[in-house]
């Protein structure tokens, strides 16, 4: 005699099993908006970063606001940025990045706002005048001047697909366009 199974149970255990299934489809969660060398950051990371980050510094060239698109560049050069400056008198503390956000008016950065203002912090010390003259940085700049397209290639980065796909030979961060917006003449 086959055993009677409720309706109740089944329908959610295989709607259970569905979402897991389809979960598993995913190398991002949906709730991930990055994930750079193993260090995720939500969508909701994302977006505080992006509303501290325009609080704090205003429209950037042009007027135009900084969006998740730059926080997930700058998150996504940040590990060769660690690397370029370790061991240099120049190394963004975390009591640097606070201090350059508290005097801007973020007073509780998350943690993409935090790490995206540090790579920031590192990218305006790589054209600074003074740095660039300062003879105890001149093996930073040896170090940022020998950095590859592959060393960006060999960043670990995961993007939600909301945000697009990560391609260093396209620029970086490429937008999704659905299949249904594309011309005739992309496929």
């Amino acid at each position: 005699m086959m055993a009677r199974v409720k309706r109740s149970r089944l329908v959610p255990a295989l709607a259970l099993t569905a979402i897991l299934a389809l979960a598993g489809c995913s190398a991002v969660g949906s709730d991930t908006g990055v994930s750079v060398d193993g260090q995720s950051y939500s969508m909701d990371d994302l977006h505080q970063a992006t509303t501290q980050l325009n609080e704090a510094f205003g429209p950037q060239a042009g007027g135009q606001q900084l969006g998740a698109q730059q926080v997930i560049a700058s998150l996504a050069l940040l590990p060769l940025l660690d690397q370029v400056f370790e061991g240099s008198p120049a190394v963004v503390s975390d009591t640097e990045v606070r201090s350059s956000l508290g005097e801007n008016g973020v007073s509780d950065p998350g943690p993409a706002t935090m790490d995206a203002e540090r790579s920031r912090l590192y990218q305006t010390k790589l054209g600074d005048p003074a740095t660039l003259q300062d003879p105890a940085m001149a093996e930073v700049l040896a170090r940022a001047q020998s950095v590859t397209e592959e060393d960006l290639a060999a960043v670990d980065v995961e993007v939600n697909p909301r945000y697009g796909t990560w391609d260093v030979a396209n620029g970086g961060l490429v937008p999704q366009v659905p299949a249904w917006i594309q011309s005739s003449d992309d496929s």
